[in-house]
């Protein structure tokens, strides 16, 4: 008898414990149910504009961020007009091979760059740059003449043909070394900044030498070529 009322008490304490078992089971699913209608119920225009305004920056932020953009435009259009430059620059060692000898000229050093001219004498009313080259005779050079011609991007000559003779090594100011200039360069500003950022064809200077000053045309050989450098001094 005994035995019978413990096993209907154990009986009873399962049941109990199945039924408590059921209610939270009931709840942990209708809890979920509600959780789900309203994530569910959200309208997406909503849930957009929360979106929207945890991304929204204040006034100051927004100056920030478009000072920082200005920055790094202003580097990459830096770093562009560096490269373009330095490209230039070193097109300027095209077709020149020093020393460059000659029947009657070596040259051992060669430079070329852009000169400011304003209203300086014989050189032509308006121009504002005008291409310039440094040459330097090497010591076995005899005599003779060396003519150069200025051209422009599209081939053409441009000021008048500058010609220097030369005795036993040495220009007529008795040093090995001279300056020339062109007669004439560019007329515009803006023309000759954008000749620098190397965005349109290159100048060049032909050097031709012959015996003589008074030699004509025909009997001057060439001595080399090269790309005028778009440096300014």
């Amino acid at each position: 008898m005994d035995t019978q009322k413990k096993n209907q008490a154990s009986d009873k304490h399962i049941e109990a414990r199945d039924s408590h078992q059921g209610e939270w089971l009931d709840l942990g699913r209708k809890h979920l149910q509600n959780a789900t209608r309203r994530r569910v119920s959200i309208p997406w225009s909503k849930l957009l504009a929360t979106i929207q305004n945890k991304l929204s920056l204040s006034r100051p932020e927004k100056i920030a961020l478009i000072s920082i953009a200005i920055i790094f435009l202003g580097l990459a259009v830096w770093a562009g007009f560096w490269l373009r430059q330095k490209n230039h620059l070193a097109s300027g060692n095209q077709g020149r091979e020093l020393p460059s000898k000659g029947a009657y000229a070596t040259i051992s050093n060669f430079s070329s760059y852009w000169k400011r001219c304003g209203d300086t004498p014989g050189i032509k009313i308006g121009a504002i740059a005008i291409p310039a080259a440094t040459i330097t005779l090497r010591k076995d050079s005899s005599s003779g003449a060396l003519r150069f011609y200025f051209r422009d991007s599209s081939m053409k000559s441009v000021g008048d043909p500058v010609t220097m003779s030369f005795q036993n090594g040495l220009f007529s100011n008795g040093n090995d070394t001279i300056e020339i200039t062109a007669s004439d360069g560019f007329h515009n500003q803006v023309d000759f900044n954008t000749y620098q950022l190397g965005t349109t064809g290159a100048w060049e200077l032909e050097v031709l030498e012959a015996k003589g000053d008074m030699e004509p045309r025909a009997n001057f050989s060439l001595l080399f070529k090269t790309v005028i450098s778009p440096a300014l001094r």
